[in-house]
Parts: structure tokens; sequence; C-alpha cells
């Protein structure tokens, strides 16, 4: 019970810290406008959806009903374990085909194929490409919208 009191106030004192401009709506056609690109839009739109961290995108494996997975890096980091992440809104999965539609400059099944020095390359360019569609965002913002959705 302390530790969802806990979980419950860091959140709202990261949210109160976070300044949004944006709308949930507004975030949301942000996850249909880039979706499309190449490169960087399936990848910018499992931040948005799935409010993961940009090094846990490259080990996403989403599922159609919303749930998905990623290595994690929070609790194991030394280890291969897998967390369970959800789509915030889960209907977004489906509704911008999410499971089929996989453009990924790489992919890490297991913590071992990680490759940090190719990651840090890919993760510079996807900032830099971010930029040019969201000046005044950043990356790591995504998962912020992310956690607001989930907390309203």
């Amino acid at each position: 019970m302390t530790e969802d009191l806990n979980l419950s106030l860091n959140r709202k004192n990261y949210l109160s810290e976070k300044k949004f401009y944006l709308s949930q709506e507004e975030i949301l056609e942000l996850a249909v406008k880039v979706i499309v690109h190449p490169t960087y839009g399936w990848l910018t739109t499992a931040l948005i959806l799935y409010g993961c961290r940009t090094v846990e995108t490259f080990s996403l494996i989403p599922s159609s009903d919303g749930t998905a997975s990623v290595i994690d890096f929070d609790n194991n980091p030394t280890k291969n374990v897998r967390r369970k992440v959800l789509a915030n809104p889960y209907d977004f999965v489906g509704k911008l085909n999410m499971c089929d539609q996989i453009s990924q400059p790489v992919f890490y099944e297991n913590l071992e194929d990680y490759n940090f020095d190719e990651l840090n390359n890919i993760i510079s360019n996807w900032k830099s490409w971010f930029k040019t569609i969201k000046s005044n965002l950043e990356l790591d913002d995504l998962r912020g919208y992310w956690l607001k959705r989930v907390i309203n």
C-alpha cells in the first residue's frame, strides 16, 4: 500500500514538473502523422502509445490486444527479462496497424543482442529527425504524455 502511494506521489510530482502544451488529442494526432515515416515513424508512435523509453522501443513486441513486451532495463538491467507494457489508448494499436506495420532500424530480441554504439547513432539521428517534426518536444517528453493519459 505504501509503495502504491509513493508511486502515485512520484507520478504527480513528475507531472507537476513537466510543462504539457499539447492536448492529449494533439499528441495522438502526432502518432497518426508520424507513423508513416519509414525509419522513425513506428518507433515514435511506440513511444507515444506505450510510454516506453527510447532504448526500449528497439525491443518492443506489440500484440493486437494493446499489450506489448520490452526488455526490462529498469529492474533487471543485466538480465534478459521482459516486462509488459500497455498501450494507451489501446485501440490505437489496431487503428495504426502497429502489429503488422513494423519499421524499425534495428530490433533486439535479447539483451545480449544490444549494440549500444549502433543504438546511440540511431537514437541521435532519430532525435534530429524528431526536432524537424516537433521542435519544442524531446522524444523523452512523449513518455510524459503517456503517463498523463494513464493517470487521467
